[in-house]
């Protein structure tokens, strides 16, 4: 018999155990099962935790929690191993990677591992590493390969043999599986490192200029970039057929190098490359008839005057891709001259057929015999600076090969290779003796999974389905794979029955040991949980459970050298789904079947994706990639193999993947916010005509069940995060949904507006007016208040006309400064007339000197020629301070677009100009702009379409400011682009450059080519920003100090008259 109190405390402890779950998953068959009475001390200490879900393992209690992986790359020391750029245009992102090859098999008698020495860095490489070059301008399929790099090396075979060859891809790497058809041995006089640098640049020269060109004794022939590789042997093929040869360097030490070692070249053999003067250069030399072969690698209008250049019945070869692959038009005029174009590829010489490989192989045989092929000279990086040596040789600075070093070469012919270590990124790859599984394999995602394990070396593949290839896209994905050799078998049988799972290992084992099984199948019954019967329950958990647990008995007895083990499950098990109840079961079970497989030291991955992408039941039945389901994005197929060859090189069993996508509220204003929430669950409803509803009825009643209820909740979360119980969803009226979305719509308004938020970086009206000049205003302005007796220092605007971004600076400054603007009072028919004017405002203000000029971009170029004129009028020149800029620097630019511009039509030039003018106020499409303003009359046209262009989005901006910035923005290019130096500069230049410069300003060199118009010491400063910022925050107090520092110690260039 039991007190009263006693029965209450018996059903207070039950109470609040019946609302407790405990989940037993142990995986030690050691473990016992936990005591769950109420009494028990540990069970009290868990249900003080009030958790709803317990799960107990192996004598301790705890929760399921999904944690966030480290965003580091999994790592190993491996041997086998080779370089890639993880995103393309990074070159920071450059690592070594697992190579495929630490299980590597021959595929045919030719091809022979070979370890790698000396791997050479070539143009190639680093244009498809910066993103310059598509993938897709490289002949063949090498586009499909996820790596490209590297295609020399020198090193040693399996045997010791010192060998030297050419790679398709891959060759920058410690091992290479290498052809022997592109193999050469190593001479005994030349080291591996010698070696490296001869293949690929003797194999182009020889290619372009013999085979292609038909190079014939005593010809002429411009070899562009001659102290680079392919110009080097280029000039040793030309000068041994004693051909008259023409090249362009880019410097006096490249210049003097090739003439130390090509003595036959004179004075008159070399042009400059960095500009188009090696066209008169050539023809003045050829008495104008230029030369009957040019070797070309320069792009754009470089490309155009090495055209130009071409005699008639000439051959021009051209080994650049960047006009190929941008296809640059070329000029039918040219073949009036009946000349040949030829596009070189050496990478086209590894396609099936292509006898021309074997007479390139014997030339160059015969010229190491016959010493015309000599190494080059080179620079050597250690593997570990893979990023130092691509960004050198991106440069352009260097002279012969830049090579990596992989190993330090023995001494002895026989030598074997030792073998190596380093930390490469893991990464998945399939021998190719192995045969894989995929149940469910002729699916959508299952296609994709297999083509990716084709990518990985795989050669042997088992789909399996309950009916076979069923459409024409099935039979052409697996057509496809077995041209490019791998076996391919699609099976029927049922994994859901041990029969059939037993037959199933068996089929794949006569292909090759099973190394892989990723189990796919699926069956989808979803329903409310009240709705399920245990039918439902068993038809989902057939392929999944039954089918998981039968592979996993029958591959622990039959599959010793399986590597992969891969179930996929789903979020709707690790985070759950309304009405997916029975499915989240049986994915929950293969998961606790891929842990205990873990424990026990077998292979186990339960992969939780969400939506997928691209392929599959979301793309045929929800919408496509854009469709936003249960508070995720489709997750994309490239995206979903790069995380599972991540996952597949980690330790845990059960992981997790899926895009959360962004929080979009529909309701936008109050009433567009009704109309949306009512309208899309009249849609889910399949009502069109919401007003035939009875606004006061209940959702239930206007005929919700269970699926549609979960749609409701769904888009009521997700787009209007409004969370509801089912049963509240159920009551809700039409009325009701329409008061939900007013409340919504009012709290939207409230939000500011994700456009307006500040760091967007855009420029406010007021900012982008400052850009603006008054035409009508003074063109020197006093830009501080210093009163001093210090001479002031004199500031050129840059290209827009304005003084203001010199505000900041000389308000720093402790000596007096003035800007110079341009107005309606300057001359713009040429820098020479600008610059003469300025120097007259100048002299209003100091009449005498020495002078004091700074200029900005543009105004660099202004400041130069006025100092120059100050000389020439014999007026002393203290300080010239360039920021940025210099007598080129703003034709440097122009001539970018000038290339692709069709000489003499002005109309063209005239939109370029205006287009980059509209920009830097609107965000309008240059392609858009170019539509409305090339076909315009005139210049006049042009300008006040612009104008109307800036002012729609800029309504208070002053139209009279902006047609006469417009105007003058497009004179003053052209101004700057005309505009060669007269005389040198007879003093010294300080250049304040910006460390993050633009790609033309980085073709300037270091000093932007001041030292090629100036006589006296030129300073460069690196300066932190860009070109716009660098006269911001830190740079501009470094500026300062520099400006400070130098006027401290005064100067003159020339002593007045």
């Amino acid at each position: 018999m039991i007190t009263h109190e006693e029965a209450v405390q018996k059903i207070n402890d039950l109470s609040s155990f019946s609302r407790m779950c405990a989940f037993v998953s142990n995986l030690s068959k050691s473990s016992a099962a936990p005591s769950l009475s109420p009494s028990n001390k540990d069970m009290q200490a868990v249900l003080e935790k009030d958790l709803s879900v317990n799960v107990y393992r192996d004598g301790q209690w705890g929760v399921f929690r999904h944690q966030l992986i480290p965003q580091e790359l999994n790592e190993e020391m491996a041997e086998h191993a080779y370089v890639n750029v993880l995103t393309r245009g990074d070159l920071s992102s450059l690592r070594w990677i697992v190579s495929p090859l630490r299980h590597f098999t021959p595929t045919s008698p030719n091809v022979q591992l070979c370890h790698v020495y000396y791997s050479s860095l070539n143009f190639r490489d680093i244009m498809l590493a910066t993103g310059k070059l598509p993938p897709d301008a490289i002949p063949g399929d090498l586009a499909l390969q996820q790596c490209m790099l590297g295609m020399e090396f020198s090193g040693r075979d399996n045997s010791g043999r010192r060998v030297m060859g050419l790679l398709p891809a891959k060759g920058l790497a410690t091992c290479v599986d290498a052809d022997q058809r592109f193999l050469w041995d190593v001479p005994s006089s030349w080291t591996l490192e010698q070696a490296a640098s001869v293949p690929v640049v003797y194999a182009t020269a020889y290619y372009a200029l013999v085979v292609r060109g038909r190079l014939r004794p005593g010809e002429s022939v411009l070899i562009h970039s001659g102290s680079g590789g392919v110009g080097q042997a280029a000039i040793a093929i030309a000068l041994s057929q004693q051909c008259r040869v023409f090249t362009t360097v880019g410097s006096a030490e490249k210049r003097a190098y090739l003439q130390e070692r090509f003595s036959q070249l004179s004075a008159d053999s070399f042009a400059n490359s960095r500009d188009t003067s090696f066209e008169q250069h050539v023809l003045l030399h050829t008495q104008g008839k230029g030369v009957d072969m040019v070797l070309n690698s320069l792009a754009e209008e470089k490309l155009q005057a090495s055209l130009r250049c071409l005699a008639r019945h000439g051959r021009f070869l051209e080994i650049g891709k960047y006009d190929l692959s941008n296809n640059s038009p070329l000029g039918m005029a040219l073949f009036l001259k009946n000349v040949a174009f030829h596009g070189i590829l050496l990478d086209a010489l590894f396609e099936e057929g292509n006898r021309e490989w074997e007479e390139v192989s014997e030339l160059l045989k015969g010229g190491i015999k016959n010493s015309v092929v000599q190494p080059l000279r080179t620079t050597v990086f250690e593997r570990g600076q893979v990023e130092e040596a691509f960004r050198y040789m991106a440069q352009g600075k260097h002279i012969g090969k830049v090579l990596l070093q992989v190993r330090s070469e023995e001494k002895g012919t026989g030598t074997h290779s030792a073998p190596l270590s380093l930390p490469a990124i893991c990464r998945t790859s399939c021998p190719a003796s192995h045969s894989y599984i995929i149940t469910g394999g002729l699916g959508g995602f299952g296609l994709e999974l297999a083509h990716w394990l084709t990518e990985r070396a795989a050669r042997k593949i088992v789909l399996t389905s309950r009916s076979g290839v069923r459409n024409g896209y099935q039979a052409k994905r697996v057509r496809e794979w077995q041209e490019m050799g791998v076996q391919v078998l699609v099976s029927t049988s049922d994994v859901s029955t041990m029969e059939g799972t037993r037959r199933l290992i068996a089929e794949a084992a006569k292909l090759g040991p099973v190394g892989g099984i990723f189990h796919l199948a699926m069956v989808l019954k979803d329903g409310m949980l009240e709705n399920l019967s245990p039918g439902h329950f068993q038809d989902v958990n057939k392929p999944k459970y039954n089918g998981t647990i039968h592979l996993d008995r029958v591959t622990r007895q039959l599959c010793p050298e399986l590597s992969y083990f891969v179930v996929f499950s789903s979020v709707s098990c690790g985070r759950g789904n309304a009405g997916q109840s029975n499915y989240g079961f049986a994915n929950s079970t293969m998961e606790r079947i891929c842990e205990q497989r873990r424990h026990d030291g077998l292979p186990g991955l339960a992969v939780q994706w969400g939506a997928i992408g691209d392929v599959g039941v979301v793309l045929e039945t929800m919408g496509g990639n854009d469709a936003v389901i249960g508070g995720t994005l489709p997750q994309r197929i490239t995206s979903c193999m790069e995380v599972l060859d991540r996952f597949l090189n980690q330790p845990r069993a059960v992981m997790s993947s899926f895009v959360l996508a962004e929080r979009a509220v529909m309701a936008k204003s109050e009433g567009s916010g009704q109309r949306d929430l009512v309208e899309a669950v009249a849609h889910i409803l399949g009502v069109r005509d919401v007003s035939s509803l009875n606004a006061d009825a209940s959702l239930a009643d206007l005929g919700l069940d269970s699926l549609m209820g979960v749609e409701v909740r769904q888009t009521l979360e997700r787009d209007y995060d409004i969370v509801m119980a089912m049963r509240d969803i159920r009551q809700l009226t039409i009325n009701k949904l329409r008061e939900l979305s007013s409340k919504q719509g009012g709290a939207e308004e409230s939000r500011p507006s994700p456009l307006k938020r500040a760091g967007t970086g855009e420029l406010s009206e007021s900012d982008l007016s400052l850009l603006l000049v008054n035409p009508d205003g003074p063109t020197i302005t006093r830009l501080n208040e210093v009163q001093s007796a210090e001479r002031p220092l004199f500031l050129v605007h840059p290209i827009e006309g304005s003084i203001t971004a010199f505000r900041t600076l000389t308000a720093k400054l402790s000596v007096p400064c003035f800007g110079l603007q341009c107005t309606k009072a300057a001359p713009l028919d040429s820098i020479q007339s600008l610059a003469a004017y300025y120097v007259e405002c100048v002299r209003q203000v100091q009449p005498e000197g020495p002078y004091r000029i700074a200029g900005y971009s543009f105004g660099a170029c202004v400041a130069f020629e006025m100092c120059s004129q100050l000389q020439a009028a014999q007026k002393a020149v203290e300080y010239l301070f360039l920021f940025d800029g210099s007598h080129s620097y703003v034709a440097a630019y122009t001539q970018s677009y000038r290339a692709k511009l069709t000489p003499g039509k002005e109309s063209e030039a005239e939109t370029e100009a205006l287009c980059a003018f509209i920009q830097q106020f609107t965000g309008t499409e240059y392609n858009k702009l170019l539509e409305t303003l090339l076909p315009l009359s005139d210049l006049e046209a042009r300008v006040n379409v612009a104008v109307d262009l800036i002012t729609s989005s800029h309504k208070n901006m002053s139209r009279e400011s902006l047609h006469f910035a417009a105007s003058t923005f497009y004179y003053k290019l052209k101004a700057a682009d005309q505009y060669v130096p007269a005389t040198k500069y007879h003093g010294n230049v300080t250049l304040l450059r910006a460390k993050t410069s633009s790609d033309y300003g980085d073709g300037l060199g270091a000093d932007y080519r001041l030292h090629e118009v100036c006589d006296g010491k030129v300073s460069v400063h690196v300066i932190e920003g860009d070109h716009r910022t660098f006269l911001e925050g830190e740079g501009v107090e470094s500026i300062t100090g520099i400006i400070h520092s130098s006027l401290a110690e005064p100067r003159v260039s020339a002593r007045e008259g």
